[in-house]
């Protein structure tokens, strides 16, 4: 800011504070512009070299004087409301929105631009909002249910529509302008804003995000297709989020869960765990509403979406040698045959062989890839059993093998460890002994007599009682 204009605004708010009249609508509105206009997190100079805190030094302090000054407009805001004084729609619209986002981009102190000053002014002015806007909480400003002047919550009066479209308008503008703001080519440029849809779109309640899905969907999109694993991540939880509390029958409207998977397919070959990690439960939850389409029923398809996940998933599980993204793979494994189904079936041969794999390859003093594998193997005895007799004698070869394993005295994992694979080890027998009592027995005739070592045949003894009986 200039001398000169610092000097006007000094002088405008010290009017704000001694005047007594109504306050001038014009006159407002080019100071809020002006003032939200300087507060704004400043665009980056270089927006393919990933940001740090250094690039953004000087942001907090002038935003907090800059915040200041908004808090102070909507108080005598509020004041002249509370006096009587009416403000036109459009007026309100204006203020409301313009304020809203900027507090949004400095709401969070961990940011790379925020402080701990700033965070609180901003959740101040927030709280000044839904003063002005007679809403309880910044949450239900969100939600579209305000506050009447009686304190009771809108949806609880018998207003007329005009009266409720007056109540309701301004998420919709609140996103419309961020629409605006924040699109394909300058997101990257402005990480403030790209931050402030997120905040925004965790903190709409889970019913009203349908409706708003036009703006809420495609910034999650384009940022999911970013090169950064950092804005990789954050586009994959945004997205499956929005999965998670969308109806599938809304998401399959105007092709928007197809166009999601789109964009998830091509990261199944990421080899970053961390991307892995958050891709899997979003590309399962969209595969699962495209294959529920009811334009599929009573279409018998030798291929559905999930298989191709699956399929993709085995194969890579099967070559690789990264014991980080080992254990990622066979994390995420039940969760594929939970959304398998009995379908998975089809691909029994390789589940085995790379079970078996897995299984017998030391992955750590944790075993977590042996653990996730055995709970891989309860979900597809749960999900087959009519035809798990078909496997049954590889599973209990591969807990043997692995109870063998945990128990030989140069092993190096603890008692929790130990106590952990033996009790999944023994959830899957019995499993395997509910779906196929008669096979299972057979198939532990003898297995009292195999010479091992002392602990592992306690183990035996303790998880294959039952069918020895």
């Amino acid at each position: 800011m200039t001398s000169v204009q610092n000097e006007k605004l000094l002088d405008f708010l010290e009017s704000l504070n001694i005047t007594k009249n109504q306050v001038c609508e014009d006159e407002l509105t080019s100071t809020v512009t002006y003032v939200v206009k300087a507060c704004h997190v400043p665009p980056l100079q270089n927006p393919n070299v990933p940001y740090t805190a250094s690039d953004f030094e000087s942001v907090a302090n002038n935003a907090e004087i800059q915040l200041s000054v908004i808090l102070r407009i909507l108080d005598r805001i509020y004041s002249a409301k509370k006096g009587g004084q009416k403000f036109s729609p459009v007026f309100t619209r204006n203020v409301v929105v313009s304020c809203f986002l900027v507090a949004c981009e400095y709401i969070d102190e961990n940011w790379e631009w925020g402080s701990k000053k700033t965070a609180n002014t901003s959740e101040s002015v927030m709280n000044k909002l839904c003063e002005v806007c007679n809403c309880r909480s910044v949450q239900t400003f969100l939600t579209h249910t305000s506050t009447d002047t009686a304190g009771r919550s809108s949806t609880e009066n018998d207003m007329n529509a005009v009266e409720k479209e007056k109540e309701v308008f301004y998420l919709k503008y609140i996103l419309q302008r961020l629409s605006e703001m924040l699109n394909k080519n300058n997101w990257k440029i402005y990480p403030a804003l790209k931050m402030s849809y997120v905040w925004i779109l965790h903190n709409i309640r889970r019913e009203h995000v349908e409706e708003h899905l036009v703006y809420l969907l495609p910034p999650a999109l384009f940022i999911v297709d970013d090169w950064e694993q950092q804005n990789k991540v954050l586009g994959l939880k945004c997205l499956h989020y929005i999965l998670e509390i969308t109806t599938g029958s809304e998401l399959r409207w105007y092709g928007r869960a197809a166009v999601i998977y789109n964009a998830l397919k091509p990261i199944l070959h990421s080899r970053e765990a961390e991307v892995l990690e958050v891709l899997y439960p979003a590309i399962i939850k969209v595969a699962v509403v495209l294959d529920s389409d009811p334009s599929n029923t009573g279409q018998l398809k030798n291929e559905n979406i999930r298989d191709v996940i699956l399929q993709q998933l085995l194969r890579d599980m099967r070559y690789e040698q990264n014991l980080a993204l080992r254990c990622v793979y066979a994390n995420e494994l039940p969760r594929v045959l939970a959304a398998m189904g009995i379908f998975a079936i089809r691909w029994s041969q390789d589940l085995m062989d790379v079970c078996t794999d897995y299984i017998a390859t030391y992955d750590g003093a944790t075993a977590s890839s042996r653990i996730s594998i055995l709970r891989a193997l309860q979900v597809y005895v749960q999900e087959c059993w009519p035809q798990v007799h078909i496997d049954a004698s590889s599973m209990m070869q591969m807990v043997v093998r692995l109870l063998y394993d945990v128990t030989d005295e140069d092993s190096d994992y603890s008692p929790q460890t130990l106590h952990n694979v033996t009790q999944e080890a023994g959830i899957l027998i019995s499993f395997l002994h509910s779906a196929v009592p008669k096979t299972c027995q057979e198939l532990c005739q003898g297995l009292g007599d195999i010479p091992v070592h002392p602990q592992c045949q306690l183990l035996l003894k303790k998880i294959f009682s039952p069918l020895m009986n």
